[in-house]
C-alpha cells in the first residue's frame, strides 16, 4: 500500500509530460554573506504540464545542495489535488510527503488527506498541524507510517476523522466535529466533541466572551471529559491602538483564585507612514521575548545583546522598469546597559536594500555593524531575486 502510494504521487509529479505542451516558469535567489564567505540560494521550477503546475525547489549552501522539494497543483474536474514530497540530499533519502483532494458542491465540501512518512521524519509543521504535535506513531520501529484524514463541511459544521497505519496495519485514530449555534444578542457558542479508539474523548463549549473595561475581556470554555468538568478562563486584553501608537501587554490574572489585578505592559510601538511606503517607526519593548509583542518585531531584537529599543527608517522610490527601490535603517538600543554598548547606547546597525535591476531581477543588500555589543558580528551580504 505504501509503495503503490509512493508510486502513485511520483506519476503524478512527473508523469503527465505527454499530455500538452510544457510551460516554464520559475526563480532563483541566492545571499552571500561576509566575511566568512556564507553561501544561501533556493532554485525553484515550475512546469505547468495538461493544467497542473509541477514544482521542483532545490536548496543550497556552500557544500552543495541541502534540500530538495517536488510538488503538484491541478485539478481533475470538480476535484482538486495537490501533492508534495521531500527529500534528503545528504543522506540520500526520502523524508515525507502528502496527497490532498477536495470536493465542493452545493456547500458541501469533502476531502481528503494521505499523510506519510518514516520512522523519525514526522513533521507537524509540513503536514499542517501545529508546531508541537507529537508523531502519532513510535518513531523508534523502522518503517513507514500513513495517516489518512477525511474531512466533511456543511457550514457552521464540520467532521473530521482520522485513520493510522504505523507499519502494522490501518486502525482508527479519532473522530473530531465542530459546530457552532446562536444563542441570542449577537451571541455564538462553539463546540467540539471528540471520539478516539479508546472511546469518549471530550466536549468543549466555548466562544463565550465576557468584556470588563479597558480593553480586557475573559473568553470562557467548558471542557467535558469522561470523568471531569473544567472551566477555563482566559483573559483577553486587545491593547491600546490609537492612530500610529500600539501598546502591548495583558492582564495581570490568576487562574487558582480567579482575580485580576491590573494590567502588564510588554512594550509600545509608535508607527507613522510619511508616504506611500515610507515610514518612520520607534519600539521598545519593556520585555521584548514577551508573546503579546508580533513575532516580526521580536526577531529584530538580538538577545545576546540585550536589545530592548529601536528606531527604524524605512523609505522608497521609483526604480528600474516600474518597479521601487526599498531601504530600511535601524538603530538598535540596550535601554538599561551601562557596559557592552556604544555611543548614545547603541548596540547595532541594521539595514537592508532592494533595488530592481530588470523586470525580473532585483538585487538585494543587507549588512549588519556592531556598535558597541561584543556578541553581534559585522557582516554584509549581497544577493538576488531572478524570476524568469
Amino acid at each position: 500500500m505504501k509503495r503503490a502510494l509512493a508510486v502513485v504521487v511520483a506519476l503524478c509529479t512527473l508523469g503527465f509530460a505527454g499530455f500538452s505542451q510544457i510551460v516554464i516558469k520559475g526563480s532563483w535567489t541566492a545571499s552571500v554573506c561576509l566575511p566568512d564567505i556564507e553561501l544561501t540560494s533556493t532554485l525553484s521550477l515550475t512546469f505547468t504540464v495538461a493544467g497542473f503546475d509541477i514544482t521542483s525547489t532545490t536548496t543550497f549552501d556552500e557544500a552543495g545542495i541541502t534540500g530538495q522539494g517536488f510538488s503538484l497543483k491541478g485539478a481533475f474536474g470538480p476535484f482538486s489535488l495537490t501533492g508534495k514530497m521531500r527529500f534528503d540530499p545528504e543522506d540520500v533519502a526520502y523524508e515525507v510527503g502528502q496527497l490532498v483532494t477536495s470536493f465542493d458542491f452545493a456547500g458541501l465540501a469533502l476531502g481528503l488527506t494521505v499523510n506519510h512518512w518514516l520512522d523519525g521524519e514526522w513533521d507537524p509543521v509540513y503536514f499542517g498541524y501545529p508546531t508541537l504535535t507529537p508523531d502519532p506513531c513510535d518513531p523508534t520501529i523502522v518503517g513507514g507510517n500513513l495517516q489518512y484524514v477525511l474531512t466533511a463541511k456543511i457550514d457552521p459544521w464540520s467532521v473530521r476523522v482520522r485513520f493510522l497505519d504505523c507499519s502494522a496495519g490501518t486502525a482508527f485514530q479519532d473522530l473530531l466535529v465542530t459546530g457552532a449555534f446562536d444563542l441570542c444578542c449577537g451571541i455564538k457558542l462553539n463546540s467540539s466533541f471528540s471520539f478516539t479508539k479508546a472511546g469518549f474523548g471530550s466536549l468543549v463549549l466555548s466562544g463565550i466572551n465576557i468584556p470588563l473595561c479597558c480593553g480586557v475581556s475573559l473568553d470562557v470554555s467548558i471542557t467535558y471529559s469522561e470523568d471531569s468538568k473544567s472551566v477555563t478562563i482566559t483573559p483577553k486584553f486587545a491593547g491600546i491602538a490609537e492612530a500610529c501608537f500600539t501598546v502591548y501587554g495583558g492582564p495581570e490574572y490568576s487562574a487558582s483564585t480567579n482575580t485580576w489585578s491590573g494590567i502588564r505592559i510588554d512594550g509600545f510601538r509608535i508607527r507613522c507612514s510619511l508616504g506611500d511606503c515610507n515610514y518612520l517607526e520607534y519600539v521598545h519593548a519593556f520585555n521584548p521575548a514577551a508573546a503579546t509583542i508580533p513575532y516580526a518585531i521580536r526577531a529584530k531584537f538580538l538577545g545576546d545583546c540585550a536589545e530592548d529599543e529601536y528606531l527604524e527608517l524605512g523609505f522608497c522610490g521609483p526604480a528600474c522598469c516600474g518597479g521601487k527601490y526599498e531601504v530600511s535603517l535601524r538603530l538598535l538600543w540596550n535601554a538599561d546597559a551601562t557596559s557592552g554598548v556604544g555611543l548614545f547606547g547603541l548596540t547595532r546597525f541594521v539595514g537592508a536594500v532592494k533595488i530592481p535591476i530588470m523586470t525580473n531581477f532585483t538585487l538585494n543588500l543587507d549588512f549588519v555593524m556592531p556598535a558597541g555589543c561584543p556578541a553581534a558580528t559585522a557582516s554584509f551580504c549581497f544577493g538576488w531575486t531572478f524570476t524568469f
